[in-house]
């Protein structure tokens, strides 16, 4: 069983009330399977509607495997001008 931690900016840290959350997953686990897990455990991310994951500072690919050694990150949407 590996356990990710994951921090939280934004909109992601204002629901969830925290700075950071850890996932529990068994096996090598995609960059689109953590995000699946993470919306399924806190329903109040699934209305935010362009959620990333940043891993080691960088947007990988879906299919992406992550360590769970590396700095992920849950990047909400942002606006700007």
């Amino acid at each position: 069983m590996s356990t990710y931690h994951i921090l939280l900016f934004g909109i992601c840290r204002d629901l969830l009330k925290s700075s950071t959350i850890s996932i529990e997953k068994e096996g090598k686990v995609t960059v689109e399977e953590l995000l699946q897990t993470v919306r399924s455990i806190h329903p109040a991310l699934e209305k935010l509607p362009s959620l990333r994951l940043a891993a080691e500072h960088r947007f990988p690919e879906p299919d992406f495997i992550l360590s769970e050694s590396m700095e992920i990150a849950l990047i909400p949407p942002v606006s700007g001008g």
